[in-house]
């Protein structure tokens, strides 16, 4: 049996004390501890800073919020519900921005970085968060779909009101029912060419000077007075119906211009009736130059009262040339 050595005690003096024991830390606590009680005790204590509710009450919902900036955002009510009445009511007036700042506002929603009025982030964020980026994808998509085919629709309908407009269909000019139109006789021309009669021009014809050595056969053709125009529905009458003339403006000598502008019309009472320009395709007196021997034909028509109806053609300088009577019937 062995045993420790110590050394052996002085001769001269009293023994040396024994060496104390090593502190042990197995089993137990430390022999510091009760020595230095200001020493950490034991293992960490985390402190009153885990995930618990605000002291100040429940935060708002994440869905709730989602759901009014994805339905009512441009009227502001994702803000009202975060208590942002400042920011809501500016976003209602200006219509969530013109929609820009709605979008924007249900981007940051979904990002999760929307807090309410006090700083404080949405509850229900992390598990919601996926559901919410689907169904607002789908939503996304339906509308955009929904706009493509509304704009597809709209567009057609224009275009086919327009097509039923600019149909080239001619009124239906039915025979004169007037005695013919002889020009009056004191509507002479200023150059004393008196207007012709008999082969040369005609029963429903006469012989107009438009410019010096300028001279125009016009002959009228066929008249109506109607309450509407073929193809141009749409124009409502201002003095009760349309009187509508289909003339022939033929240049005998130099060369003329052949226009509806040539032509004014008086009621019974003297108003003048108002030029109703036709619509392409309507067979209106073409606005054209019309040399030595050619002929143009179409249609003028007027809003004026029905009854008789002084017609009164303008030379080139605008000053009338010649004029006759029509009595529609």
């Amino acid at each position: 049996m062995s045993h420790p050595n110590f050394p052996n005690p002085s001769q001269s003096g009293p023994s040396a004390p024994p060496i104390p024991p090593a502190p042990s830390t197995f089993g137990g606590q430390s022999t510091f501890e009760g020595h230095y009680p200001g020493a950490p005790q034991g293992d960490y204590q985390p402190g009153l800073h885990g995930s618990g509710p605000y002291p100040d009450g429940p935060r708002k919902s994440f869905m709730t919020t989602w759901i009014l900036s994805l339905l009512l955002g441009s009227f502001g009510a994702d803000r009202f519900y975060l208590g942002k009445i400042g920011s809501g009511i500016a976003k209602l007036l200006t219509a969530g921005g013109l929609g820009i700042w709605a979008i924007v506002d249900l981007i940051i929603t979904l990002t999760g970085n929307t807090r309410d009025k006090d700083g404080r982030p949405l509850e229900g964020y992390p598990e919601n968060k996926k559901k919410a980026w689907i169904i607002t994808g789908v939503v996304w998509l339906i509308s955009i779909i929904t706009g493509i085919l509304l704009t597809i629709m709209s567009v057609a309908m224009i275009g086919a009101a327009l097509d039923n407009r600019k149909l080239p269909v001619s009124p239906e000019l039915p025979s004169a029912s007037q005695a013919a139109p002889n020009p009056s006789r004191g509507t002479t021309p200023s150059n004393g060419a008196a207007p012709s009669s008999g082969a040369d021009a005609g029963a429903n014809s006469f012989v107009a000077t438009v410019s010096e050595g300028n001279t125009v056969k016009i002959s009228v053709l066929d008249s109506i007075y109607t309450a509407e125009i073929p193809g141009m529905t749409y124009m409502q009458p201002k003095n009760g119906g349309f009187l509508a003339v289909k003339v022939s403006w033929e240049t005998l000598t130099g060369s003329s211009f052949s226009s509806p502008s040539n032509f004014k019309v008086y009621d019974a009472e003297g108003k003048e009736g108002e030029l109703v320009y036709l619509d392409d395709g309507m067979g209106a007196l073409p606005t054209d130059e019309v040399g030595a021997g050619d002929v143009r034909q179409g249609v003028i028509a007027f809003d004026v009262k029905k009854g008789p109806t002084q017609v009164v053609v303008n030379d080139d300088f605008g000053d009338k040339t010649a004029t006759f009577t029509l009595t529609p019937q």
